[in-house]
């Protein structure tokens, strides 16, 4: 069987060319323009956020405040399996930016088995076993093994097992990131992201490894603020969307004009104008949320409101009032990446114990960190992400297919 990789430069229309250079340059700009002080608390809160949808394409019923809150929830193996496979995710996310692939090696079936083996890292058996078939049977699923079972996802039955090998072979030299230019590796990452659903590499867990994936492809592939933006959020606010455009790159060839390969080059180009939409919209997105006067304008806001009442609380338990100088401290905070215990007293012209109590408290709630030196830099606590961020999380679709 022969596929046809991704849609080529000289074979795309126009207005997709235009599209894929629009991403390009959108995403430099937002790379360029952020705050130096947002970026890494905006990257931990997109992990959130990335996690959050992508289970939710699957099912999963954790809430966005679950998801916030989650790294203060006890990571133990008795902790509800929703959550236990948020925390995994965002866990598995960190150590890939730790620990990155080099770019040149993130198609390997190595690479594509670590993805895998990343989501299902600290699960204990019990939350391996999986069903296989409608009868019930079950099996343990081993993170990173490739399948070496025959499978069908709907009315998709993937490659049989012992054809794995020859495609996932295919897949690594097809969508190698050193061989690909220009606007090659955004069309690329489309074609890469159905091409590895419709693989099936895995007994289960192919979506959430396929997202994985696309995450990693796109930084590597030249996206320098994606980790800012996350392509699950599109995903996953409309999973049916999702789901039509896949399935449409799943037909096979519709005669003589549709291609070469056995499956739809009409459907791959479907699919690819959704990806790219899609990505257009979460940089546009993220770009409108970060502009600087209507982010001052919510910052503001949070505050205000919490200097006049405390803040009540999903977990029932109320935030306390705070000093309106917490404001200022944010507001420097914002545009000084961080500063150190003195330079806030001088600047707020409080005096030692009242900056004492009013940082303690705003640590103690998550809006700041202090580190062992004393300098103080901005976080985003779940409390405030609602306010500060509105949107970015839409609990408002059903939860996806399982």
């Amino acid at each position: 069987m022969t596929l046809a990789p991704y849609v080529t430069e000289d074979r795309a229309p126009e207005e997709l060319k235009k599209a894929v250079a629009e991403l390009i340059e959108l995403d430099a700009a937002l790379n360029a323009n952020i705050p130096r002080s947002l970026r890494a608390p905006m990257i931990h809160l997109q992990r959130q956020v990335n996690s959050y949808y992508s289970n939710k394409i699957e099912g999963n019923l954790a809430s966005p405040a679950d998801v916030l809150r989650a790294r203060m929830s006890p990571a133990d193996d008795e902790a509800a399996r929703d959550l236990l496979e948020i925390k995994r995710h965002i866990e598995a996310q960190a150590r890939l930016s730790d620990d990155p692939i080099d770019a040149s090696e993130i198609t390997t079936r190595e690479s594509i088995s670590r993805f895998h083996r990343e989501l299902y890292r600290g699960l204990s058996e019990k939350h391996l076993y999986i069903k296989v078939d409608a009868c019930g049977e079950t099996t343990q699923l081993i993170p990173g093994e490739i399948r070496i079972r025959g499978v069908s996802v709907g009315h998709h039955i993937p490659p049989s097992a012992e054809r794995i090998g020859s495609f996932l072979t295919w897949f690594e030299n097809a969508y190698r990131l050193n061989r690909l230019h220009g606007l090659a590796p955004l069309m690329a990452a489309a074609g890469a992201h159905h091409r590895l659903a419709w693989l099936h590499p895995f007994i289960d867990g192919n979506g959430r490894t396929g997202r994985l994936f696309t995450d990693e492809y796109l930084k590597a592939g030249g996206l320098k603020s994606y980790g800012l933006w996350t392509m699950n959020r599109g995903f996953g606010r409309d999973v049916d969307a999702y789901y039509s455009a896949l399935k449409a790159a799943d037909h096979v060839r519709k005669g003589d004009l549709d291609g070469r390969g056995e499956l739809s080059d009409s459907g791959l180009l479907k699919f690819t104008e959704y990806f790219i939409t899609t990505a257009l919209d979460q940089v546009r997105f993220v770009s409108a949320l970060l502009e600087p006067r209507t982010l001052t304008r919510r910052v503001d806001h949070y505050f205000q409101m919490r200097h006049q009442s405390a803040l009540p609380t999903a977990s029932g338990l109320a935030l306390p009032i705070l000093r309106i100088e917490a404001l200022y401290v944010y507001r420097s905070l914002l545009e000084r990446s961080s500063m150190g215990y003195l330079e806030i007293q001088a600047r707020m012209g409080l005096g030692e114990s009242t900056t004492h109590d009013l940082l303690s408290q705003m640590s103690s709630e998550g809006q700041v960190a202090i580190d062992e030196h004393g300098r103080v830099s901005i976080k985003l606590p779940w409390h405030f992400t609602m306010t500060i961020f509105p949107g970015l999380f839409d609990s408002s679709q059903p939860a996806g297919y399982g």
